[in-house]
């Protein structure tokens, strides 16, 4: 959905996303209702586009590569701003970089593309480790069994630590 900023009312512009048309295929799962809210208002010169998602995915667990229901709740704000000249927009971004602004995104034309924008804070929003919980024991290294369910038949434990040698010197 590309929005021209000539389209952009000046009351600002209020968007309800609720399909999962603008979610990349094959990379990411939702799962039920999701809801994405998006406003865009015009400033000086510049498109303040905030807004807000809520999203049940599925995910892998990293250790046991178990299914399992993610929910991401993330608030956004950016800035888009035309700047003609690309080294007037690197000194321009580098003399107003503050952690507590928000980003300011730079366009050669004066249009915003709000699926790619929710694209990009679905996946800033995903966790860096997809754990199903906080203790999971992921797989047996021998055997692959799902520690979570049990202990494995593999006898993998039965084998010798290789410290067990450091024992024998602490005897000497």
């Amino acid at each position: 959905m590309r929005i021209n900023w000539d389209e952009i009312p000046e009351g600002g512009l209020f968007l309800t996303i609720d399909d999962f048309s603008w979610v990349p295929d094959n990379e990411v799962v939702c799962q039920g209702q999701g809801e994405c809210v998006v406003s865009l208002k015009k400033k000086g010169g510049r498109v303040l586009l905030a807004g807000s998602m809520r999203l049940l995915l599925l995910l892998e667990c990293d250790r046991c590569l178990d299914s399992f229901a993610h929910t991401l709740a993330e608030e956004f704000e950016i800035v888009f701003e035309v700047v003609v000249d690309e080294e007037k927009a690197v000194v321009v971004s580098e003399y107003f970089c503050q952690s507590n602004a928000p980003d300011v995104v730079y366009r050669n034309e004066p249009v915003v593309d709000v699926y790619s924008v929710l694209a990009e804070q679905l996946y800033l929003g995903l966790p860096e480790k997809s754990l199903c919980r906080d203790n999971c024991l992921g797989l047996c290294p021998e055997c692959g069994a799902n520690l979570n369910c049990g202990p494995c038949d593999c006898n993998r434990g039965a084998a010798a630590s290789p410290f067990s040698v450091l024992i024998r010197l602490k005897d000497q």
